[in-house]
């Protein structure tokens, strides 16, 4: 495959002409990219000529190995006309563009409007979406790893929280990247995704190390929350049993009193009908509280002399 530039985007690929290398005709315009979301692989597409109001209309299909070289203005493929063209299969997905970017935490973060292709294999090293404001990210185009795609579906696609936490922006300086690291693909495709990916998540893993820092400060905080809020709760049980003893020494020294009072007069007072004598009733309550119960006595009945 004679191609200069290492990654194209699907928005510069739709509609580019299709010459037939060995014939130098005209195939027709490439009109649709087979992408499989599973893999994030473009493994072939197709080409539409000639009709009018879809009468007459001739397509064709290619596999991405028939691409020979891709220009800014042709896509030259290899085509052997005793060979049968490929066949969409049940894993292509349907095209993609315009799919409502949402997170694991079903929040839309923007919508998809393009994606990278490494020219050399097929391979899809990044999806591109405009923001829609989601956590404050400004307007723009931000750039996706395939490792932030949970799944691909008819209308949306699901990616991870973390990777729109800290979107990355994709910017001129990037995309030069990106064309560096489609030359190191032609040499050892497994081993550069992953230095991609790597370096693709620097700025996430950054931020997952600030979030974990969090929780421990929280957590620490909360401990320490629990910790003063049992000591307060015990100093308040030792303050109510002080209370209750001193209670109870209050109430013995009152009974001990009164039954000394008692024992020092042996002669039996008369009392009349107004007088009272308090007898000290003790009802032990939580608070420590002493109540007096108000007991009544009427005057001894005196025996009249027979004379």
């Amino acid at each position: 495959m004679a191609i200069e530039q290492q990654v194209i985007q699907y928005s510069q690929l739709i509609n580019r002409r299709i010459i037939d290398r060995s014939s130098a005709e005209e195939v027709g315009r490439l009109d649709e990219l087979w992408l499989n979301a599973k893999s994030h692989h473009v493994v072939g597409f197709s080409s539409k000529s000639g009709g009018v109001l879809g009468l007459g209309v001739k397509k064709h299909s290619f596999s991405w190995e028939q691409i020979y070289s891709i220009g800014a203005d042709s896509i030259l493929v290899n085509i052997n006309a005793e060979a049968e063209e490929p066949e969409k299969s049940s894993e292509i997905s349907s095209p993609i563009m315009g799919h409502e970017v949402l997170t694991d935490s079903g929040n839309t973060a923007g919508e998809l409007r393009d994606y990278i292709i490494a020219t050399q294999t097929g391979a899809v090293v990044g999806y591109l979406y405009k923001s829609s404001g989601w956590r404050g990210a400004v307007e723009g185009t931000y750039l996706l790893s395939p490792d932030d795609i949970s799944s691909i579906g008819s209308k949306r696609i699901l990616v991870i929280d973390t990777a729109i936490q800290d979107p990355q922006p994709y910017t001129d300086g990037m995309n030069q990247k990106l064309n560096k690291v489609g030359e190191l693909l032609k040499d050892d495709y497994t081993k550069t995704m992953g230095d991609l990916r790597g370096l693709m998540k620097g700025a996430q893993n950054i931020s997952e190390q600030a979030k974990i820092k969090v929780q421990e400060v929280a957590g620490q905080a909360r401990e320490g929350t629990i910790s003063f809020a049992e000591q307060a709760r015990e100093g308040t049980v030792s303050f109510a049993e002080q209370a209750r003893e001193k209670a109870s020494e209050v109430a013995n020294q009152t009974r001990d009193r009164v039954a000394e009072m008692r024992g020092e007069s042996t002669a039996t007072p008369i009392l009349v009908e107004s007088e009272v004598v308090l007898e000290p009733k003790v009802v032990w309550e939580s608070e420590g509280v002493i109540e007096y119960e108000v007991i009544s006595e009427a005057p001894p009945q005196t025996e009249k002399s027979e004379n």
